[in-house]
């Protein structure tokens, strides 16, 4: 009896385990920075086709969603990280705690080519997606970064998060 007793919670243990280790890609969490190189496209490093700057016109994007206070911000941070500019960077976010969080994309070089979309999702927040290409050291690599705008207490956006 006591054998069997040790051979089913033997196998217990390994069915446990093996379940767990099967749930561990699902809900494990990665640093922000690591989020972004994983939706990163690898680019020929040829350091002649990358250019740095904004190349989005973002007073063409006739959208309601894409209010002249999203516009406004997201310039801003455009353009602090093309010219490496921490203190417009900063302001371009709703908090301090918000840019600290971001302070690793600093030190990279910025191409920000396209806008994909602008979206709202169910929590109200405003979400917009750009193509981007960041150039660190000479790799090169295309993004599709997620930027995420909330309204706060007296109804102004501000710039949350970057996905």
């Amino acid at each position: 009896m006591n054998t069997i007793c040790k051979c089913i919670g033997g196998a217990l243990v390994i069915g446990i385990l093996a379940g767990c280790a099967d749930n561990s890609t699902n809900i494990r969490q990665e640093p922000a920075n690591q989020q972004v190189e994983n939706s990163a496209t690898q680019l020929p490093s040829n350091q002649s086709e990358f250019r740095s700057g904004v190349f989005i016109d973002l007073q063409d994007v006739n959208d309601n969603l894409f209010n002249e206070e999203i516009k406004n911000s997201l310039s801003i941070l455009m353009d602090a990280l093309v010219n490496k500019n921490e203190q417009d960077f900063k302001k371009a976010f709703a908090d301090n705690q918000s840019a600290e969080a971001h302070n690793f994309m600093f030190g990279k070089d910025y191409s920000f080519d396209k806008i994909n979309t602008i979206e709202q999702d169910s929590a109200g927040r405003t979400i917009v997606s750009l193509v981007v290409k960041i150039k660190d050291d000479s790799d090169i690599q295309e993004h599709n970064l997620f930027f995420y705008f909330v309204k706060d207490d007296q109804g102004s956006w501000g710039l949350r998060t970057i996905d």
